[in-house]
Formats: structure tokens, C-alpha cells, sequence
């Protein structure tokens, strides 16, 4: 299958059943009613066992220290974590065994031994598979990692995200520089069938011995090397008994930090969150810390006298070209046609030519508001391909490059410096998160990154302290949303009620709508706040219920708008709710079609495809019918994503081409000082100006519903 039809035809089924359904959306009435029951109790403190193979001055135990402490935070004490390292609760087979059993809470066993469990996971032990760590993250962070960790549910464990030792290098007692060296050599392997065969094919007799037997085994001449990431040559000592050290970045050695399911499904609903959350969050971190510590690493083994030398890329692919059988033929069916096509077919397309244009996306691509992300990512690609077919700018052909942040800050920021290092990357078009954009802000900044909003809506993303101003929107704006939202609630009922999630974006909402409803000398009933990923919002809702609200302004996005509406319809609660947009970047409508009927729900939008006569709109629907495979224009996902999306990038082309230019400040000068453009949201006369970064005001705003079949309508 390829990865396109993958990913568009497979996106509301697979990726909600292996990450809402399978980890930890369990949203039922029962589910609610149980924690309502549970909630009610004096809070139970769970105790969960964390057991890991790595010393305490890895960059997993420092990893894991960390999310102990993290979790212990977000769940208010509720939870606390100790760490077992080194070994201390058995071989990570055992510790595999005792989690699958329900006897261990919680995991970090490499890839390579999961692979008796899943063969799908020896996808990370190819070798020479992956050019770069970034290529690898965007894998094991995107949908394969998803697909990946997902299988691990029906064999005992939820597996909740990827870390890492980083990728492994070649010791031994001669220098090694073509496949040919190895002929005849005896390696220590782990116990993996493709490793086994990978030195095989090299010629060389590849031996299975335990991790912590390893040194002895190269001391006493029973191996002649070895493979190993840095971190564990020099942990362990490798490099005492081995006089060479080749840098080969051969292949990638990840952890999978899972729960036992047994132990994972009967937490309460909310934990279950904040471990997965916090489990994706600190991979980052893990990351870092392996990446810096591997530099202090090679500083030690520089200065042990080891001898050390890294392969050129000519050598790179004449190891790539006698392994490759492993990748296109042998292992192939093991691990699955498919998913071999979706790895490859993503490395090509993050392979970026010397004479292209880049456009970087940084959004959400995964998880919850992942159809924000494919919105975007549409538009995007659908005004790239016009402009390449029509020659290009400068003479030169655009290209998307897409990084996931899955909402998730510290992601987005290591997407900021990745496309700020890439040659000739013009722009980055930001995704869904506020708060994400916000966390950027520095980042973009510090590297003269033009950033371009086409969701966002938190005021200071745009209105920030920098100048010059490297961010153009072309979305809401909170200061302006928030009346709008205030006007449409106050016509339903004057009694009016605010629900706001506890980030940036809510609290830039907050400020919006308290200073419309001082306008109209009116206060709000009452303000109720909710933090991502609640899955009980009865109490906020009975406090607004008590106030005798008539009217719920909600800002929310989907993950959270589902619970309030479950928790509304359990309520039995009676009162319309007018949403910001969030709702409709995620899975919304697909979580509640059955239950939408049953509350007066409405939300803010610019713009809609749907009953659109303009010329212009209606050949853009059947360029995006063509080639996304739809029948109608209410089947277009998330729309104002992929519309603001296309018009942002014609309206940076027209500013590339006045600047005659790919430097980021020519453009950026040049984009304040565009003339008209007549775009698919409305005939823009100055998209941006010095004093205005905001190319839509509260004019062009409207208010929608879905309809039955899940189309999103004007009312």
C-alpha cells in the first residue's frame, strides 16, 4: 500500500483505533460514570514500578527520573513512580514477561527485543535503513511509530513512545572500512534473527552474548567486535579491549517505554492520559540528553587512544548496497510490504534537492488534532503544485517538508531549529496549538524564521515583543474571536457562562471575552477551567449548571469538546454551547455523530466551501477532489485549515517573487508591503501591513454547525 493512500484512506480508522481507542481514550458513559464514583472516594496514591537496563548516568535514567517527577506533578501526587535501573528487576526479557503478566508497571526494553513479541518492530535494526536522525525521528514519531507501538496492545502492553541509546557503531581489532573486512571476523551480537543475519551476509560469524558478558567475551578473544551506540562502548568499557572505533551510524538502537496493560487499564482515565502524554513529551528530552552525552562520550574514547574514523557516504552505500537484500527482499514480508513502502516513500519525500524551495510544516500530524494538520498540509501542497506547474518561483520548484509536533512544545521547537538549518527553507506554516506557537516564538526569532499562522488564534502569537516581527497570520484573532464569540452567545441568553482550557489560548480568550462582555456592562455567570486531556468535566459543568448559565462560551479542542459534550448529554444539561473552532481540527464529529442532535451546538468559522459560486473556489474544489479523492466539497476535512493554508503560501510566493529573493528578512520586509490579492477567503487589498500582522479581522468571521453527515455548514 502506498504511504499517500495510507494516510488518507486509512486516517480516521487507523489512527484512532491504534491511539484514542488503544492507549487511552476510553470516553464511555460506563467509564464516566465510574470515575464520577471513583472521584467521589478519598483519592487512592498509585504506586507503579518502572524497570529500565541502564546505568544512572544514562540519559534513560535521567529520562526516567524525570517523567516520575513529572507525573507525580500533573497528577497532583496521585501517582508515584520508583525506578529500578541496571537491571536491578531482571533481563529486559524478564522484565518484558513480568510487565506482560502484570507484575511490572512499567518498561524500557530496546526494539530489538520486543521483536520475538511484534517482527513488525525489527523495521528499526535494518541497516543503513535511515540517513539522519531527523529522517528517523519523523518515523518513529509520525505514523509508523503510531502503527508500531500500537501492535504492542494485543501482546500484553501499551507502548507509549520511542527513546533511545542512538544509533549503533562498529568496534573491533582492525580497521573496518568495506563490507569485505568482516569476512571471517567473530561479532557479539544481541539475540536478534536480522542482526544475526545482517553479519552473516557480511561474511563474518556473528555470536549471541548477553550485553553485560560482552566485555569479558572481547578481553578473553572470543569475539573480535562488536556493535553498540556510543553511550554503551564507553559505559562498559568496550573501547579498553578494542583498538578501533569506526562511526558508522548503521542502525538505530530505540527503547520502547511501555505500560503493562493489565496494569494501565485499571487506572483511572485522566493517569492514564498524563502517563502517555508525559511519556511523549520527556522522549524528547531523553533525546537531548543522548545527543549531548554522546559528544562527551566521543571526547572520552578520543582521549583513551582508541582508534577512531567515520565512514564517507561512498562507504555508506557500498555497506547499503550488499545489505540491502535484508530491506527489499528477506525482510520485507516479516515486517510488513507496507510499512517498508511508508518508510521508504517518507525518506524520499524529506530528501531535499539543491536547487529547491522549502516550505517547512510544523503542526500536529498524529494525534489528536491530526486533521488540522492534514488540512493544512493540503492546502498547502494544493497551492505548491500550481505554482510548480506554472514554472516554479525564481526559476525554482517548491517543496513541502512536513515535521510532526504532535502538540507537544518541545517538539515544535526542534522542528523550528531543524527547518532553520535547512538550505533555503523560505518559511515554516505553523498548525492547531497555540500554546506550541507560543513556545516557539524565541526560536523563530533567534533564526529570522518567517512564520506563517494559518489556525493559532492565541493573540500573542502575533502581537509579541519581537522586532522586527518575523510572524504573518492569516487566521482568528482571540482579541477579535472573542467578541464574536460573545456577540453570538448573548444572542441565545444573557446569562452567559465561560469554559476555557488552561493554556495560553484559553487565557487569551479569557481576556478577550471578560473586555466584550464589559463593553455591554455585563459579567460571565462564571469561568471554568479544564487542562488538556480531562476526561471528566462534570464538576465544572454542575458549577455552571448552578449559576443557571444559559449560554456556554467553550474553548476547547477535540479531545476535550468530546468529554464536555458526554458529560452534557449524561447531565441531561439543556443549554446551547458556542465553541471556538478547536473542536473542528480533530476527531469531533467522528466521536459524537450520534450524539450531536442531542445538544444545541454551534462554533465560529471564516470560511466554508459548501454552496461557494465564486469561479475561483470551485476550481479549487475539483483540483482537491482530484487529487485527495473526494465526491463533494463537504467532505473537504477541516476547512479552514486548508483554505487559509493555501492562500498564505500564494501570498509568500508573490512576496518571494517582489523580493526577487530567498533571504528570510528580504521577504519578511517584503510581505508588510504586498498590494492586493484576490485569494480563496476574499480579495485581500494589503494582506499585512508594519502595523497589522493579521491578515482577517472580526468581519470575516462566521458561525457554523455540522450537519448530518458531518459536513461543516453556515448558519
Amino acid at each position: 500500500m502506498k504511504l499517500q493512500a495510507f494516510v488518507l484512506g486509512g486516517l480516521m480508522v487507523v489512527f484512532t483505533t491504534v491511539i484514542v481507542i488503544a492507549l487511552f481514550h476510553f470516553n464511555s458513559t460506563r467509564e464516566i460514570k465510574k470515575y464520577q464514583k471513583l472521584s467521589s472516594e478519598v483519592e487512592q496514591v498509585f504506586q507503579l514500578k518502572f524497570g529500565h537496563d541502564m546505568p544512572v548516568n544514562s540519559a534513560h535514567h535521567i529520562a526516567a527520573v524525570r517523567f516520575a517527577n513529572v507525573v507525580n506533578r500533573r497528577t497532583q501526587k496521585r501517582v508515584e513512580i520508583k525506578i529500578f535501573p541496571d537491571q536491578e528487576l531482571g533481563t529486559d526479557q524478564e522484565m518484558i514477561e513480568m510487565a506482560r503478566a502484570g507484575k511490572l508497571d512499567i518498561i524500557l526494553p530496546p526494539t530489538a527485543k520486543l521483536s520475538t513479541l511484534m517482527p513488525t518492530i525489527q523495521l528499526f535494526d535494518l541497516p543503513f535503513l535511515f540517513p539522519d536522525r531527523h529522517s528517523l525521528y519523523e518515523q518513529i514519531d509520525g505514523k509508523v511509530g503510531l502503527m508500531v507501538l500500537g501492535g504492542l496492545v494485543k501482546h500484553g502492553l501499551v507502548g507509549a513512545s520511542i527513546w533511545e541509546s542512538g544509533f549503533k557503531q562498529f568496534t573491533a581489532n582492525k580497521r573496518i572500512r568495506k563490507p569485505s573486512d568482516f569476512k571471517g571476523l567473530n561479532i557479539r551480537i544481541m539475540k536478534s534473527r536480522i542482526i544475526f543475519d545482517q553479519y552473516k551476509m557480511l561474511g563474518s560469524n556473528p555470536i549471541p552474548i548477553g550485553f553485560y558478558e560482552t566485555y569479558k567475551a572481547l578481553k578473553d578473544g572470543v569475539v573480535d567486535g562488536q556493535e553498540n551506540p556510543l553511550g554503551s562502548i564507553v559505559n562498559r568499557k568496550f573501547y579498553e579491549v578494542q583498538s578501533h572505533l569506526m562511526i558508522s551510524n548503521h542502525a538505530y538502537l530505540g527503547q520502547v517505554l511501555a505500560f503493562s496493560k493489565t496494569v494501565f487499564e485499571k487506572l483511572p482515565i485522566d493517569i492514564r492520559q498524563i502517563l502517555v502524554s508525559t511519556a511523549k513529551e520527556v522522549a524528547v528530552f531523553q533525546r537531548n540528553v543522548a545527543i549531548k552525552k554522546e559528544n562527551e562520550f566521543l571526547d572520552h574514547l578520543r582521549k583513551s587512544g582508541i582508534k577512531i574514523y567515520s565512514l564517507t557516504n561512498e562507504e555508506r552505500n557500498k555497506f547499503r548496497k550488499v545489505l540491502n537484500p535484508l530491506v527489499s527482499t528477506t525482510y520485507r514480508e516479516i515486517i510488513g510490504g507496507w510499512l517498508m513502502d511508508a518508510v521508504v516513500e517518507e525518506i524520499k519525500n524529506s530528501i531535499q534537492k539543491p536547487n529547491d524551495i522549502i516550505i517547512g510544516l510544523d503542526a500536529d500530524m498524529m494525534l489528536g488534532s491530526a486533521p488540522s494538520g492534514i488540512a493544512i498540509k493540503r492546502g498547502i501542497q494544493l497551492a505548491i503544485d500550481e505554482i510548480n506547474q506554472k514554472g516554479g518561483v525564481l526559476g525554482r520548484q517548491l517543496k513541502l517538508i512536513v515535521r510532526n509536533h504532535s502538540g507537544i512544545s518541545a517538539r515544535g521547537i526542534e522542528n523550528i531549529k531543524h527547518f532553520s538549518k535547512l538550505a533555503n527553507c523560505i518559511a515554516v506554516v505553523g498548525g492547531l496549538h497555540s500554546p506550541v506557537a507560543l513556545s516557539e516564538l524565541k526560536e523563530i526569532h533567534k533564526n529570522k524564521m518567517i512564520y506563517l499562522g494559518p489556525w493559532a488564534a492565541a493573540t500573542g502569537i502575533v502581537s509579541n515583543s519581537f522586532n522586527p516581527n518575523y510572524v504573518f497570520r492569516l487566521s482568528v484573532r482571540d482579541e477579535f474571536a472573542g467578541e464574536f464569540l460573545v456577540n453570538e452567545a448573548l444572542k441565545r441568553h444573557k446569562n452567559v457562562g465561560l469554559l476555557l482550557e488552561n493554556t495560553g489560548w484559553g487565557r487569551s480568550n479569557k481576556v478577550s471575552m471578560l473586555n466584550a462582555l464589559k463593553k455591554r456592562n455585563i459579567e460571565p455567570v462564571v469561568v471554568e477551567w479544564f487542562n488538556w486531556g480531562e476526561r471528566d468535566m462534570v464538576s465544572q459543568l454542575n458549577r455552571l449548571k448552578q449559576n443557571n448559565i444559559g449560554a456556554i462560551i467553550l474553548v476547547a479542542n477535540a479531545p476535550e469538546g468530546i468529554t464536555v459534550v458526554k458529560n452534557m448529554i449524561l447531565m441531561n444539561m439543556k443549554v446551547p454551547v458556542i465553541s471556538h473552532w478547536g473542536i473542528t481540527g480533530g476527531y469531533f464529529w467522528e466521536e459524537l455523530n450520534n450524539e450531536l442532535e442531542q445538544i444545541d451546538l454551534s462554533f465560529l468559522q471564516t470560511y466554508s466551501f459548501i454552496n461557494n459560486s465564486k469561479p475561483k473556489v470551485k476550481e479549487f474544489i475539483n483540483k482537491y477532489k482530484s487529487k485527495f479523492k473526494i465526491n463533494n466539497a463537504g467532505e473537504i476535512i477541516a476547512p479552514v485549515g486548508t483554505a487559509h493554508a493555501y492562500d498564505l503560501v500564494h501570498i509568500l510566493v508573490k512576496a518571494v517573487r517582489k523580493a526577487k529573493s530567498v533571504d528570510r528578512t528580504k521577504i519578511r520586509d517584503m510581505l508588510e508591503r504586498l498590494s492586493e490579492y484576490n485569494g480563496l477567503i476574499k480579495k485581500y487589498s494589503s494582506p499585512f501591513t508594519p502595523q497589522k500582522h493579521d491578515a482577517l479581522n472580526i468581519n470575516d468571521f462566521i458561525i457554523a454547525k455540522f450537519n448530518k453527515q458531518g459536513h461543516i455548514v453556515q448558519l
